[in-house]
């Protein structure tokens, strides 16, 4: 799918809808993030979902220069992110999932540049209740019904492989995908089950939290060589236990000896 034509759709009626949900979702999502490193890997420049944080590196990653904005974005392929292991504290995948040509290899890009104790916050389409309906009815009308829309319990247990402790997640916007802005307003009474932080998997959107956890290695046994024993020779080994070893008697000139003398 074409990151530009989506990030347009952004901008639409019912795009901008949407991204202000996802925006005070991960807002939310923030506040229990610590450190000074945080990425977000989205569609647009112009079209972050992060809030600007007053401290510490906020790259942008996305996939073709589209625009310039004053966090510096950079261009790159979610597959391949160009930053180093363990170095930022968070990392936000903005629809990244769905848009990405390999989505596990993207995750797996994510966990690997997040330091331990740090979070990777996902940020997708749900393919459950009406936008889910929707992109089963109509998966080749443009966007962004033709992106992946998948199932955040798939995206958990990929995370969870990867060795990450996740949160459940947490859905959006559950007004229908249907009419312009000013419809929109007037199903607002439809978004009490996210105001309420309410775990219903129907809204257009999930946003998923995952700690990177390090395995504990498991302190291997060490390995005593045994001793070698070198055999000495013993006298009398053949002795039983307990029995004194006769006293040997060496035979000698005595005067009492007689014999014939010629």
């Amino acid at each position: 799918m074409n990151g530009e034509a989506f990030a347009h759709w952004l901008d639409t009626g019912l795009g901008s809808a949407l991204m202000s949900q996802e925006q005070a979702c991960v807002a939310t999502a923030m506040t229990r993030v610590f450190g000074n490193r945080h990425l977000e890997v989205g569609v647009s420049s112009a079209r972050a979902v992060t809030p600007s944080l007053p401290h510490g590196q906020q790259p942008l990653v996305v996939p073709a220069a589209n625009g310039d904005t004053d966090r510096g974005p950079v261009v790159a392929r979610p597959e391949e992110l160009p930053f180093h292991d363990d170095w930022m504290d968070s990392v936000v995948l903005h629809h990244t999932l769905d848009l990405a040509e390999d989505p596990h290899q993207a995750l797996r890009e994510a966990v690997r540049v997040v330091r331990s104790g740090g979070q990777v916050i996902v940020v997708g389409f749900n393919p459950l209740g009406l936008w889910g309906l929707r992109q089963l009815l109509e998966p080749q009308r443009g966007v962004p019904w033709n992106s992946r829309f998948l199932l955040a319990r798939r995206v958990q247990e990929w995370a969870q492989v990867l060795g990450c402790c996740v949160a459940p997640p947490r859905y959006g916007f559950f007004r229908p995908p249907v009419g312009g802005q000013h419809f929109l307003n007037r199903l607002a009474f439809l978004e009490p089950f996210y105001e309420r932080g309410l775990q219903v998997p129907l809204g257009g959107f999930y946003c998923l939290v995952a700690e990177k956890r390090d395995a504990a290695g498991i302190p291997l046994k060490p390995v005593i060589p045994e001793p070698k024993v070198v055999a000495m020779p013993v006298a009398n080994r053949n002795v039983s236990p307990g029995v004194r070893a006769p006293r040997l008697r060496v035979k000698g000139p005595s005067s009492g000896d007689t014999g014939d003398q010629s």
